[in-house]
């Protein structure tokens, strides 16, 4: 079912997979009016009981060609500032506090705040003619935001560097090898792939697909010290749920689960 309530992106939902597709042609530049629209996107599918899984694209040639540079030409400390705070903290805060799995499926380019929404998820799937790009030093003459921390975190500070000093590309066989993206397939089955991985994880217990999400998030920045004793309860304290005893049973049965996500 499509919404049609949505002027910069497209919303529906189809088999568990609520699908947000971003369309602002022609470059799918990011706004105030976008961001307020994902936003809403990603609150009604985490709120739809019927969705299980959430999947990022793109119409057009890309992702998104990131921030829209019209928007935001005139714009002084203060306002960016305003828009950064609704962009980035807003965001990272919707999409880390979502109860199921969300996906990127990414093909052509995908710039700054594109880069910003796909490295949120919790997997990228890419087309083989993806690339990915962090211009903001040559074209904001400003450091690139949460690309600082987050290429860090995934392929270290003298990779993280040299793509941020020089705003070059990088391509998704690259990103791959990184460990950037989680797959890279044929432009042409992007969406094929997406929805498979997609329908493969909605089969699981919504509970098990919240519980999980939240414990890789929470062991993200965790000392080592607290770690067992975190994974230790995260574990037993499911034993006490319908979904967990259910699983165990169908697997003995061998038979396919029946879950109430509770």
């Amino acid at each position: 079912m499509s919404d049609s309530a949505f002027s910069t992106l497209q919303y529906e939902v189809i088999d568990n997979t609520a699908k947000i597709i971003l369309d602002r042609p022609p470059a799918n530049l990011i706004n105030k009016e976008m961001t307020l629209e994902y936003h809403s996107a990603l609150k009604k599918a985490d709120s739809d009981p019927d969705v299980r899984v959430i999947v990022l694209a793109g119409n057009g040639n890309g992702l998104s060609g990131g921030v829209d540079l019209n928007y935001v030409e005139n714009f002084d400390s203060s306002e960016m500032e305003e828009f950064l705070r609704l962009f980035y903290i807003g965001t990272m805060a919707i999409v880390r506090g979502l109860s199921k799995p969300i996906i990127a499926a990414i093909h052509g380019y995908a710039r700054e705040g594109a880069c910003t929404l796909a490295f949120a998820c919790d997997m990228i799937i890419a087309a083989d003619d993806a690339d990915f790009g962090y211009p903001g030093v040559p074209n904001l003459a400003a450091p690139p935001g949460m690309h600082v921390w987050i290429l860090q975190r995934l392929i270290g500070r003298m990779k993280a560097a040299e793509l941020i000093f020089t705003g070059k590309s990088l391509g998704a066989a690259q990103a791959e090898r990184m460990g950037l993206i989680t797959k890279v397939v044929g432009a042409g089955s992007l969406m094929y792939e997406a929805e498979k991985m997609a329908s493969k994880i909605a089969e699981m217990s919504p509970l098990a697909l919240k519980r999980t999400r939240d414990l890789l998030y929470q062991m993200e920045d965790m000392d080592f010290q607290q770690v067992p004793e975190t994974a230790v309860l995260a574990l037993s304290s499911a034993f006490d749920s319908e979904d967990s005893r259910e699983a165990r049973k169908a697997y003995i049965e061998k038979r396919k689960p029946v879950w109430t996500g509770r």
